[in-house]
């Protein structure tokens, strides 16, 4: 009962959490004024771009871009209420709507995300567990200063210099754009692909799940299973390094602080196995916070992936936001604002919940 009564809690704080995300995101994107608001929209053929051209008035009543800018708000919030998060320009040309482009964009940054987490995860816990064990040894001191450095490298810094050595070393190795034009057809692969706004060129939105590698394996695509594979391989890894760096020090002080532990020294003097105390009374103690931080690891690269994906040109949703703001799309810089900000606070309960369902020791 007092789980839920948590859980209710801290879903009642996401509300002022997210409405001041918006707040703050619709007043910066609108301070340039509505005649900017309007020139993503604006053609040759249009003539002047503003908002007193009467061929871009659908436009300003849409938005409301001659009411003051709180209506403004009042308008965009009514309709983020009734699922109406506006209309991006820069996702696909022609310009769809945000909740769309949400749904093209987003799995393929999840699959990013989860596939960095996961190895980042699965190298970090057991080999800080071993630099714990071996306190001031030579590997212990060589992977403190590998995590220091992992997380101290910008992830777009990194991506850049895994580039230029894949380049160097393999020419032939298409390393961006998340697939091969040459190995993914959209006539024969059409499960990958949709068409939108009567363009001749397909966008990557796969079915059934949206996650590109996982419905090629669904679909026995092998060669664009392989394909895709090959292209994760990089920004994986660029993210992983960071990730990894924090994981390995939050495992390490860990096992370290629980290693001084009496209830450690109990079990020694008892002649239990080293195994047993380590991964019974140490480790998993230990790794109770790394959970929490785990679960925050994974939603912050949402905002690390933002330049990364730009980098390999990975079609996800930091890619979209990138294009947001160079093209100056108002509705792309929000509709990427609030999905970062409510996966991370929702990440952020979720990982909290976690530990306190791990340890009861934990307040509610």
């Amino acid at each position: 009962m007092r789980l839920i009564l948590y859980v209710v809690r801290r879903l009642l704080i996401l509300i002022p959490t997210l409405l001041g995300v918006t707040i703050i995101t619709f007043v910066l994107s609108h301070a340039p004024g509505p005649n900017l608001a309007v020139a993503v929209y604006c053609t040759p053929r249009l003539g002047a771009c503003n908002i007193n051209n009467p061929l871009l008035k659908p436009i300003v009543d849409q938005f409301h871009l001659r009411d003051p800018l709180p209506v403004q708000y009042v308008y965009y919030l009514a309709g983020l209420l009734q699922g109406d998060w506006g209309f991006t320009t820069s996702a696909v040309r022609g310009g769809i709507p945000v909740t769309q482009a949400i749904t093209i964009f987003f799995p393929q940054t999840i699959e990013l995300a989860i596939t960095a987490t996961a190895l980042a995860t699965l190298i970090g816990i057991p080999t800080g567990t071993i630099s714990a064990l071996r306190k001031d040894k030579l590997s212990d001191h060589g992977t403190r200063i590998f995590a220091l450095v992992g997380y101290s490298i910008p992830f777009f810094w990194l991506g850049l210099l895994f580039q230029i050595l894949a380049i160097s070393l393999f020419p032939e190795w298409e390393i961006t754009g998340g697939y091969s034009l040459t190995a993914v057809d959209p006539a024969t692969q059409s499960w990958a692909f949709i068409y939108l706004n009567d363009s001749p060129v397909p966008v990557l939105f796969s079915q059934p799940t949206h996650f590109f590698i996982l419905d090629a394996a669904i679909h026995g695509s092998w060669s664009v299973f392989f394909d895709a594979l090959k292209h994760l391989i990089l920004p994986t890894i660029t993210l992983t390094i960071g990730v990894l760096g924090v994981i390995l020090r939050m495992v390490r002080s860990g096992m370290v602080d629980s290693m001084n532990q009496d209830y450690v020294k109990t079990a020694w003097s008892k002649g239990l196995p080293d195994w047993v105390v380590t991964r019974i009374h140490i480790r998993r103690n230990a790794l109770l916070p790394a959970v929490t931080v785990i679960g925050l690891l994974f939603a912050g690269l949402l905002g690390g992936v933002v330049l990364v994906e730009d980098v390999f040109a990975w079609k996800g949703i930091g890619y979209w936001a990138t294009q947001a703001v160079l093209q100056f799309d108002p509705g792309g810089v929000m509709g990427t604002t609030l999905i970062f900000a409510v996966f991370l606070v929702l990440i952020n309960l979720i990982a909290d919940v976690m530990y306190a369902y791990l340890d009861p020791r934990i307040s509610l």
